[in-house]
């Protein structure tokens, strides 16, 4: 399921479900005037200066979304709101050469915004018939030829003192299809969710030591109805139900720390019971309360570090992961706008980016994995393709990458993976051959082996990093935009990190970040833990929103073992603190 581009907060409940004002007419009503006005643009809509549209699609989804937050045991926001919107995609020119993969900065900074407002996430009457809805497909599709007629235009002006080197097709044909993925939907008690939050919120009554803490639940129904010029078509219903809760605070140096813990499930009825969940949260308090004390790191570490559970699934999905999907670097009246993020295997098709024991392979068909729910799951993409398992890298060499309708040099077919308006990430899980794969303890010793023969005093475990989603929404808001930010793509914030000594003890440090942490660190790993870690997640999208008109924040799920490198570098954070608040917290009398 799409995350909408917006803030998020502490516990974040997805799900997609009917809406009653909006499914009180039929779903053939709803697709039949759809398809009439595709049938009446193609037929009748052009200028005589311009060309007519030659495919043409529509993405009509109803929400229903329930929103409720919590602060210390008290509810901050309860509220129920249903919306309908409405995009458009519209092509001019044909399959080979269109108005797409072109980037106008002049439509993106100084105008045609009200027109893309017009076909792009329009608001809708929630009280749609066929002839209403007919009115605002008509209206909506006359902005979209408006500017992507300019947009037309302008591509064809750049080219006319250029020769083109890369003549890939801009847009893939397929066959017609009809496809549906509905479900019965769960329903949820409000009440019971505003229970779950106070009762999680109000833990941190008890820890006057933490400054910021919250848990909300954001509930979003959705029904997309699609339909294409092409004969293509589906109606797609979701829901997923995810709990959140953040806390930060300061140490008595000023140093900010922070602590989170999420929870997605498929149903509500799938939530674990209160009391797992309240020993969780109060795990979650009295670690953030310990780390104030901690020691930090005196120097940078470099040497072997081993990755547990979540760290090691996050530290794939912000470093490795975003590199598995096709990128098409757009046009611009300048010529190629080249862009070096998360493009570093665009041309490294049949190379090897893993050790040759590793493989990882995409998929979202399956929507279960040992009885946990897999987040990134789907049936059907945003192109109307069926979701397909692709093998990514076999056995350390990558064999293709995730992808859409939109063709690059290395990939030119789709395998289902547009998701938020470009090719995005799903399940990803993360193998390994039986001879790599080592118990925790195994792990452990191998890695203070490895100190010993370079002299190093101690080795280095990390067993939590921030989850990049909250740390840009929800501890973002918390610490007032106050809380640090990793610098540069090969940073990331880690929350629970110890060093291990060669007796075996553990000493936490706080304050500290990964350094220099790039795809090429993937091929130091040595081995990996005989076990699998599922990390259900809202990734942000690896293709800019800002470029393809779509979400900003996607579901999705990494499935992977600990993961033991040889070499990377944990620093400590060497910016200038705010001052702690001057008198205690009041809820500490």
């Amino acid at each position: 399921m799409q995350i909408k581009n917006k803030f998020l907060v502490l516990i974040i409940v997805f799900t997609t479900m009917l809406s009653q004002l909006a499914f009180a007419y039929p779903d053939n009503e709803i697709k039949q005037a759809m398809r009439d006005e595709i049938k009446r643009t193609l037929n009748q809509l052009y200028l005589e200066t311009l060309e007519k549209p030659y495919y043409v699609e529509y993405y009509l989804t109803f929400s229903d979304p329930t929103t409720v937050h919590s602060t210390l045991g008290e509810i901050t926001e309860s509220e129920s709101n249903s919306d309908a919107r409405l995009t458009v995609g519209l092509r001019i020119g044909n399959y080979k050469f269109d108005n797409s993969n072109y980037l106008d900065f002049g439509f993106r900074f100084f105008g045609s915004g009200d027109d893309e407002e017009g076909f792009r996430n329009r608001n809708m009457p929630l009280e749609l018939d066929y002839k209403s809805l007919r009115r605002e497909l008509w209206l909506a599709t006359d902005a979209a030829y408006k500017q992507e007629s300019e947009v037309y235009s302008k591509k064809i002006a750049s080219l006319k003192n250029r020769m083109r080197k890369d003549t890939t097709h801009d847009f893939l044909k397929i066959e017609p299809e009809i496809l549906a993925d509905t479900t019965a939907i769960p329903k949820i008690d409000k009440g019971k969710i505003e229970t779950i939050c106070k009762s999680l919120s109000s833990i941190f009554k008890s820890y006057p030591e933490i400054f910021q803490s919250s848990a909300g639940v954001e509930f979003i129904p959705e029904r997309t109805y699609y339909v294409n010029s092409e004969g293509r078509e589906f109606i797609r219903t979701d829901f997923y139900l995810g709990l959140e809760v953040v806390a930060f605070t300061q140490s008595d140096d000023g140093m900010m720390l922070s602590d989170y813990y999420t929870v997605f499930v498929q149903s509500p009825n799938d939530l674990p019971t209160l009391d797992s969940m309240t020993k969780a949260v109060r795990q979650l308090a009295e670690n953030l309360k310990k780390s104030r004390k901690a020691s930090t790191l005196e120097e940078s570490y470099s040497g072997p570090v081993l990755f547990e559970g979540q760290a090691a699934a996050e530290l794939f999905a912000q470093v490795f992961a975003p590199n598995l999907v096709t990128q098409r670097m757009p046009m611009t009246e300048r010529g190629m706008q080249e862009s070096d993020r998360f493009t570093a295997f665009q041309t490294k098709i049949g190379g090897r980016v893993l050790p040759e024991f590793l493989s990882v392979t995409a998929n979202p068909e399956k929507d279960k994995f040992n009885g946990t729910y897999i987040f990134g799951s789907y049936k059907i993409d945003d192109d109307g393709v069926k979701a397909k398992s692709v093998n990514l890298v076999e056995k350390g060499y990558l064999k293709t990458l995730l992808s859409s309708r939109v063709p690059t040099r290395r990939v030119r077919e789709t395998n289902g993976h547009r998701r938020g308006g470009a090719p995005m990430i799903s399940a990803l899980y993360i193998t390994s051959d039986k001879e790599h794969q080592k118990s925790r303890k195994d792990l452990k010793n191998k890695m203070l082996k490895l100190c010993k023969d370079r002299e190093l005093e101690f080795g280095i475990i990390v067993r939590k990093v921030l989850d990049q989603n909250i740390l840009y929404t929800t501890l973002s808001r918390i610490s007032a935009g106050r809380y640090p930010v990793s610098r540069g793509d090969k940073e990331i914030s880690l929350i629970e990190v110890v060093k291990i000594y060669p007796d075996g003890r553990e000493e936490p440090i706080r304050g500290v970040k990964g350094k220099g942490l790039g795809v090429a660190s993937f091929k130091d790993i040595l081995d990996v833990g005989n076990n699998t870690y599922i990390m259900n997640y809202i990734a942000p999208s690896i293709t800019s929103s800002y470029y393809s008109g779509g979400s900003q924040w996607i579901g999705a799920t990494i499935v992977c073992p600990d993961l033991l490198i040889e070499d990377a570098e944990i620093k400590p954070m060497e910016d200038d603190f705010p001052k702690p608040p001057l008198i205690s917290n009041p809820i500490a009398r």
